[in-house]
């Protein structure tokens, strides 16, 4: 995956210090929030961000996640997604993760869905967004 890597301070719309460590060639902008990061039991746990530019192909992808998960209660359209928040626990010495849910929202912070995902772990891929998550929160950790 080609990107822009870099890594600046910006002010979510909760006023929330977030580190941006990826910029992908579309636009597509990931954080992590530096003040949510916490070790237990050997795994990381970290707050991340991830902010669409407009209708690109990652985008497209998550829309179809919505909606194949669209809950019916819920007043708010898969297709204004802005952006995500979830949760990602790393195991720095393993090599692994977890994302248990992702939380989407549309341009004005209002709420879309909730997608919850399996307690399955995958491993960190090489030259990925997760692997340069990995190794901006593991450092100073075991690895």
């Amino acid at each position: 995956m080609i990107g822009l890597i870099l890594s600046i301070f910006v002010t979510d719309v909760m006023g929330e210090n977030l580190i941006k460590y990826y910029e992908d060639q579309n636009g597509t902008i990931h954080y992590y929030k530096k003040d949510s990061i916490n070790q237990e039991s050997g795994t990381l746990k970290v707050w991340c961000e991830t902010r669409f530019n407009g209708k690109n192909k990652e985008w497209s992808n998550m829309v179809e996640v919505c909606k194949r998960n669209y809950e019916l209660n819920s007043i708010y359209d898969c297709n204004n997604l802005s952006y995500s928040k979830n949760l990602v626990e790393i195991n720095c010495k393993e090599n692994i993760f977890f994302v248990p849910s992702e939380v989407l929202y549309d341009e004005d912070g209002h709420f879309i869905i909730t997608l919850t995902n399996p307690s399955q772990t995958r491993y960190v891929i090489p030259d990925t967004v997760m692997e340069e998550l990995k190794n901006r929160v593991c450092r100073g950790t075991v690895n």
